[in-house]
């Protein structure tokens, strides 16, 4: 929990944070903090921070 991870949405790539880890979903906070992703594990990608 707290990983940043990306998925592609219906609207393009979604950029997030991990909230909940459930056994066949993983609930996601968008990055703008008001919507959240009920995302499929095999859908996720980490987040590599960019330097």
């Amino acid at each position: 929990m707290g990983l940043k991870v990306t998925f592609e949405g219906r609207e393009g790539p979604v950029l997030g944070i991990v909230t909940k880890i459930n056994r066949k979903s993983v609930i996601v906070l968008g990055d703008d903090g008001r919507k959240q992703y009920k995302v499929s594990p095999e859908l996720l990608r980490p987040l590599r921070d960019v330097k």
